[in-house]
């Protein structure tokens, strides 16, 4: 495979600046430019003879340029305008451009061009801005003339750029050896691994590209069933502790909570115990929108584990949540437990602060019954003495390899640790029982008692006002607003263009008296979290960010949910932003504002927002009303290590699960298919699951 790992700056025409904004989108080889896909394309392959050609289409003419020149425009002298005229021996027709002066250098008189473009007719018939290229008389075509793929872009990259990569790591895909097992691609009726790669970037036709689609897609959801299932049977195979019910322990600890657990979370939290009392070793998913009350339930399992002697972690993906998860079970369970705190910069037990030397050492001789971090909790130093429970808050792969790891340094305890895994994004049943049909699944699906709904609306284009009126009102009453905005340009993958649009008219327009802050992809992990905590503690009147703050810190004092491009969302992450306010004892509102007008589907899928607060029905509704047709559509699917995945692939997930299942029962370890398991260790490794 090595023609295909050519690093992208070896590339003839890219060189050091442009292969630094591969780098930016993190792209380094050819072999990351083939897996990095369109996330739409044109389509130009409709190629009229010049004398077809009728005003408003969208198509392609080949033929030769007669004249071109460069003039000022009449309007403004400023801007300058090339005009050329192409003939094909069957009429001539104009091309436009505007502010490209050098092109009369590289399109002269007599050179056989391919454009492509939208035909205008305000002027006479024209091609306005077409998108050109020099064919002579090969009339072969990469950016015109065909289904025309279009890339992310970043710094000073250009679609033309991306595509001449995009054809050279295409012109290399016989390197990529064809893993899937013939038999499958056979039966499933998938075509051949290089062909879906040369069609996913060029497609011949639509048709091509759908089946090109479909055959990537059976390939990661493949990968993932066999992933999983191959690690189940593994675990199966494993002894974990077994730690019995303290009914008296776990009843004093709920009659001290200041608030009255819901029935979800009395069953779920029974559900988990039970299950810690068998030697198998528990791999359980709990279930719960935000605010559900998911962190109360793990931290009476690690009471229940704490009166045997056992030892909990509970691994959260942000320090600015372990430090929240921390703060809250300190409050509520200080008393029960003996908590520690550690992360990168925050080392604490039982609310005052340790040196790591005294953390470390408390771990080890079993004084802290509840390890609440980050993954800081996973290096070498961190060595527990008798854990019992490993808790996984939101955004992490935690696997058996990782489980092994800790068993290692965990002294003589018996067997390797229960896991339970915490998630608020609401799975649809129909889904889960495809991808997680055998991981036991608890469902916190009631809110505690006194949590308020929070009212949610529409703000259509030019209707902006009476929102804003609401949130300079709960400024003005001291309360605080976010601002979420969508990743909307492709040349943007972290966000930053439009942030700080929103942050410059916001700043100098409607809010220009309030304190605002602003919160990027951009920005690094330290800064990320100084904003949160300066917001967090009142420091500032508005955040204005991106989906960074879908899974943050708690602000209960926050009671406005402003999201721009709503439409641009998943129904799943609109109910988690939506969930980041209506925290404390204020009302709270969220704020739906497209981009643009919206089609009758869209409208029908915030509605659904507006009409229902329970997030197990908004994901049910998300997997009917969004359909397949989204091609690059995984930031709003919630299934980050997929590609092309989305929930409205059901039917392709459930079939790649029954050949994942037939694979492992007729050969265990993959042993007469090396080639799928390289892909498959290599694919653990691409999504880290370890």
């Amino acid at each position: 495979m090595s023609g295909i790992l050519q690093e992208i700056k070896t590339v003839k025409g890219v060189g050091a600046l442009k292969a630094r904004d591969f780098s930016r989108l993190g792209l380094e080889t050819l072999y990351d430019v083939l897996y990095d896909f369109p996330f739409r394309y044109d389509d130009l392959s409709n190629i009229l003879h010049i004398v077809e050609v009728r005003s408003g289409q969208k198509i392609t003419v080949q033929g030769r340029i007669a004249a071109i020149e460069n003039r000022k425009s009449h309007a403004s002298r400023r801007m300058m305008i090339t005009e050329a005229v192409v003939e094909d021996g069957t009429g001539t027709i104009k091309a436009t451009w505007f502010h490209q002066g050098f092109l009369t250098k590289l399109l002269r008189p007599g050179v056989i061009v391919s454009l492509a473009g939208k035909v205008d007719d305000k002027y006479g018939l024209a091609l306005v801005n077409p998108a050109y290229e020099v064919i002579g008389n090969a009339r072969s075509t990469t950016h015109t003339g065909r289904i025309v793929p279009i890339y992310r872009l970043a710094g000073a990259l250009t679609q033309k750029v991306r595509r001449i990569v995009a054809e050279r790591a295409v012109s290399l895909v016989g390197d990529i050896a064809e893993w899937m097992p013939s038999d499958i691609v056979k039966d499933a009726q998938l075509i051949p691994l290089a062909a879906a790669l040369r069609e996913m970037h060029f497609p011949e036709t639509t048709t091509a590209k759908e089946k090109a689609i479909h055959r990537l897609k059976f390939d990661e959801f493949f990968l993932h069933q066999l992933l999983h299932a191959k690690s189940r049977r593994e675990l199966q195979c494993q002894r974990a502790p077994k730690i019995t019910f303290n009914e008296k322990i776990v009843k004093d600890a709920v009659a001290s909570l200041p608030f009255v657990l819901t029935d979800a979370q009395k069953k779920s939290a029974w559900a988990i115990m039970k299950d810690m009392q068998r030697t198998e070793p528990m791999n359980r998913l709990l279930e719960g929108d935000v605010g559900s009350g998911k962190t109360a339930v793990a931290a009476l399992v690690a009471v229940n584990a704490a009166s045997q002697g056992w030892q909990t972690a509970m691994l959260a993906p942000t320090e600015i949540l372990a430090e929240q998860h921390a703060m809250t079970l300190e409050r509520l369970f200080g008393k029960t437990l003996r908590i520690a705190l550690y992360t990168r910069t925050k080392r604490r037990v039982n609310g005052r602060e340790v040196t790591k030397e005294q953390l470390l050492e408390g771990l080890r001789n079993g004084k802290v019954d509840l390890a609440i971090g980050t993954h800081a909790l996973l290096t070498e130093q961190v060595l527990f003495d008798r854990l019992g429970l490993i808790v996984v808050d939101e955004q992490h792969r935690f696997g058996v390899r990782q489980r092994q790891a800790l068993k290692d340094k965990q002294g003589d305890a018996d067997g390797i640790p229960h896991l339970l895994s915490m998630t608020a994004t609401p799975i649809p049943r129909s889904l889960a029982l495809v991808l997680y049909g055998d991981l036991d699944r608890s469902l916190l699906d009631e809110y505690p008692a006194g949590r308020k709904p929070i009212a949610t609306s529409i703000v259509d284009v030019g209707r902006e006002g009476e929102a804003y009126g609401v949130m300079k009102k709960e400024m003005d009453a001291g309360r605080q607003v976010f601002v979420v905005c969508p990743l909307i340009e492709e040349s943007d993958a972290l966000g930053v263009q439009s942030v700080n649009e929103v942050y410059a008219y916001f700043a100098e327009g409607p809010f220009k008296e309030y304190k605002i802050a602003m919160l990027h992809g951009k920005l690094k992990t330290k800064e990320k979290d100084d904003v949160m905590r300066a917001f967090a503690r009142g420091e500032f009147d508005m955040l204005i960010a991106t989906t960074v703050v879908e899974v943050g810190i708690d602000v209960q004092n926050a009671t406005v949910m402003y999201v721009e491009g709503a439409e641009r969302f998943g129904l799943a992450q609109l109910h988690q932003l939506r969930g980041r306010v209506g925290r404390g004892e204020h009302a709270s509102v969220c704020f739906l504002h497209p981009s643009a007008m919206l089609s009758l589907t869209a409208r029908e899928r915030l509605l659904a927002l507006v009409e229902s607060q329970n997030g197990f029905e908004l994901a049910e509704a998300d997997l009917r009303l969004r359909g397949p047709g989204d091609v690059f559509g995984t930031r709003q699917s919630g299934f980050e290590q997929f590609k092309l995945g989305t929930y409205a692939d059901i039917d392709v997930i459930s079939m790649a699960k029954d050949y994942a299942k037939t694979m492992l029962d007729d050969d265990p370890d993959l042993a007469r298919h090396p080639l799928l398991r390289d892909r498959m260790l290599a694919y653990a490794q691409e999504v880290h699951f370890e």
